[in-house]
């Protein structure tokens, strides 16, 4: 099996997009606090504590982190989000107007790349390292190019930076708000986009299974050959 982690790591102090809080990883329980509770050749146990945001690290959003009477995150169901996908390259040429149905055209005729019912999508449009200076002001996914994505029949829509929308700084949240009141999760944060090498892959990106949440962090993942 090949496989590409798609995932950023989490650690203490990440923070994934400037309206959410920084992760926080810390000592809970540690082996040599728990040792004199144990007989040899046992020497204790370590845990952690983890406090986060619901959309820390690499991430899907659930219909309800902007529709309050959708689906929260244990309702979103899972085969959403494992199944067949492609990446559309966008890193070279998205501009100020974002990744544009136009645009979406273009390139997946010049990649060869065809979109299926029920595919998952993924859109790469930065070529820097996650988090990098200028990252989070990356121009992301038009409401046009959304439209025509979501026209072909795809079930999820993911991207590498931090928000899905075109612009950072649009509060009015248009591409959100078209993707999720329709009901298909979107997942940011993804990496190593680049290193796909296959026209269509096997995608799993699960969320964690939490009562009420807006999203979850995931373990994305792109298996190449099984």
């Amino acid at each position: 099996m090949r496989i590409v982690d798609l995932t950023v790591e989490i650690y203490d102090g990440l923070q994934s997009h400037p309206a959410h809080p920084r992760t926080v990883v810390m000592d809970y329980v540690t082996h040599a606090f728990s040792a004199p509770r144990y007989n040899l050749p046992c020497k204790g146990f370590a845990s952690k504590l983890l406090i986060m945001s619901d959309h820390g690290g690499t991430h899907v959003d659930a219909p309800f982190h902007f529709f309050a009477n959708m689906a929260t995150i244990e309702a979103t169901p899972t085969e959403q989000l494992i199944g067949d996908a492609v990446v559309i390259d966008a890193a070279d040429w998205v501009g100020d107007d974002g990744v544009t149905d136009k645009l979406l055209k273009k390139i997946t005729f010049e990649q060869g790349i065809e979109i299926k019912d029920n595919d998952i999508v993924l859109i790469r449009t930065w070529k820097g390292p996650w988090g990098g200076d200028g990252f989070h002001e990356a121009n992301g996914l038009a409401l046009s190019g959304a439209q025509w994505l979501l026209d072909k029949g795809i079930k999820a829509l993911g991207t590498d930076i931090s928000i899905l929308e075109k612009d950072n700084y649009d509060m009015g949240r248009p591409v959100h708000l078209y993707v999720l009141g329709k009901g298909i999760p979107i997942i940011e944060n993804l990496v190593n986009l680049e290193k796909i090498d296959k026209k269509r892959f096997f995608f799993i990106g699960l969320p964690l299974k939490i009562k009420g949440a807006s999203g979850s962090p995931i373990r994305a993942v792109g298996i190449m050959e099984f």
